[in-house]
């Protein structure tokens, strides 16, 4: 046998952050050293004209794969929130005087003394401490304005207690020059400038473009955290290699926030191809163009022009859609709508137009009769569903909310609970979680938390309704092992999914799993 024909043998090794292949993985190990294994990951940080710095990645990701996990570089209140501990962000609403322990060094209260003489507060202690005499907060129930500076000066405080990783912070994007002209600025320099530098004595240490731009980083890059019970606060949280990730209204990553370690995990929620950009979504994927757009241009200071905003039927959802008052068919939609204050809004079939005024009297409107509804009046929801679906096209983000809350009081509601619910009771539930998943599957696609959620609730009134179904004998028991499949296949869908949720944030996870393992017990048995 030549040499041409002697056959090579390969024993290459992949690696699992990068993808790149070496011949085994000691060579990968080498490479360059440490340089090669600090920089091993399934993204990497590019710079783009539109995006500016990015994340795309750097082989191909399959659903629910991890991209990266990261601890927040500090956790602090929302602005605007009412009073709470400045550790664990127990909210101090209804909390009695003599429950509170007022920190001795800067006056702030805190839920137990334990919390106040945590290392988390030392640093900014001796900051608040000259504000003391300032410091006098009583009222629990209402925001108080000097837990505004709490989270930027945790932010700048950086600088001498973690020196690298105020780099990391002060890097990121504060669009000042924006904000210099909205009115949170102006309460920023009173709330915060003013109060840090000339009360709390930061004046030689910090400009108040510096303060300003800690505010901006804040607003423009943090996330929020959602903690578990109605007792504590929502806060703030801030990743800057996930603050990289650029928006998009159809995101193709999922994060979850551990919210007793404060730590993110991003997980692709879709495949995402080699080179692609890595995108989450800054604002609630369920809202309308208008609303979404609209949040992104105060809170994020920018214009989206995504290809969901691009495009009046919104990939076909038209969940902005209103029903043409001429035409029993049609649907009215925006012509330009990325000129919301401008455009007209057109029937396709009959071609009547409305203004874009007209348009927003009737919806604002209509947010108003929605938000004065109860959250578990199940009777007003389905009235309003019912009452203006000749206004509304069925998939209208007004409609969706209502049957994100349906969906669930269903089955819940004490009035609702799932036993005894009547056969079209059940269908309705059925037919509400396919509706609102004829959505998400478009809108919030992949492993992300709204469709497991959706799938969970499904499963069991088709469950139910399949059993009953058999019981009265008006099915075979052939068609009910059907039947039952088809729902242990939806339940193992949900259970993937809250799997991967917070574990403290639902309880749902635990209870699909123990869910699925009786079904499949019981298909075993049939």
């Amino acid at each position: 046998m030549s040499l041409e024909e002697t056959p090579i043998i390969c024993n290459l090794f992949r690696a699992k952050g990068c993808g790149e292949v070496f011949h085994n993985e000691m060579e990968h190990q080498n490479k360059e050293g440490s340089i090669h294994m600090t920089s091993c990951k399934p993204y990497k940080i590019v710079f783009n004209e539109k995006f500016g710095r990015c994340l795309v990645a750097t082989r191909n990701l399959k659903p629910g794969e991890i991209i990266f996990g990261e601890k927040a570089a500090i956790v602090g209140p929302k602005q605007g929130c009412r009073p709470c501990c400045l550790k664990c962000f127990t909210s101090l609403d209804n909390v009695e005087e003599a429950s509170l322990f007022r920190c001795p060094g800067c006056n702030y209260p805190f839920c137990q003394e334990q919390c106040a003489k945590s290392p988390e507060h030392e640093t900014e202690c001796v900051v608040l401490s000259r504000a003391r005499a300032c410091i006098s907060i009583n009222d629990m129930s209402k925001p108080h304005p000097v837990y505004q500076c709490i989270t930027p000066l945790r932010g700048i405080l950086l600088k001498t207690t973690q020196p690298k990783l105020f780099e990391e912070f002060s890097g990121l994007v504060h669009h000042n020059d924006q904000r210099r002209q909205t009115p949170m600025w102006r309460i920023y320099q009173v709330n915060v400038v003013q109060f840090l530098r000339k009360v709390c004595g930061l004046a030689n240490e910090f400009s108040e473009e510096d303060i300003h731009a800690a505010c901006g980083v804040l607003d423009v890059n943090a996330f929020e955290i959602r903690l578990p019970g109605s007792k504590r606060q929502q806060i703030l949280g801030l990743f800057p290699t996930a603050s990289m990730m650029s928006h998009r209204c159809i995101a193709n990553t999922h994060h979850v926030i551990d919210s007793s370690t404060y730590e993110m995990t991003v997980r692709a929620s879709v495949p995402i191809k080699k080179g692609e950009q890595l995108f989450t979504t800054y604002a609630l994927p369920l809202d309308g163009t208008n609303d979404r757009r609209s949040v992104l241009r105060h809170s994020k200071l920018f214009e989206c022009d995504c290809m969901r905003c691009s495009d009046p039927t919104e990939c076909m959802t038209f969940l902005s859609a209103l029903r043409c008052p001429r035409c029993p068919i049609g649907i009215m939609l925006p012509i330009q709508p990325l000129e919301e204050n401008e455009t007209q809004w057109q029937c396709s079939p009959c071609s009547y137009q409305l203004e874009a005024a007209v348009v927003t009297q009737l919806l604002d409107q209509l947010k108003e009769e929605f938000e004065n509804i109860g959250p578990k009046d199940v009777e007003k929801l389905e009235e309003f569903l019912s009452r203006h679906a000749s206004s509304l096209h069925p998939n209208h983000f007004l409609f969706t909310s209502a049957r994100q809350s349906l969906s669930q009081l269903y089955g819940h509601d004490e009035r609702y609970l799932l036993n005894t619910l009547t056969m079209e009771q059940l269908e309705r539930k059925i037919s509400i979680c396919q509706q609102l998943l004829s959505v998400v599957d478009v809108l919030e696609p992949g492993l992300t938390r709204i469709r497991g959620v959706t799938l969970y609730e499904l499963y069991a009134p088709m469950l139910l309704l399949a059993k009953r179904t058999y019981e009265a004998g008006h099915c075979s028991l052939a068609e009910f092992k059907e039947r039952i499949v088809a729902v242990e296949a939806i339940l193992s869908e949900a259970t993937q999914i809250l799997l991967l949720e917070d574990a403290a944030s639902t309880e749902g996870a635990v209870c699909a799993v123990k869910a699925l393992d009786q079904i499949q017990r019981w298909i075993a048995s049939i």
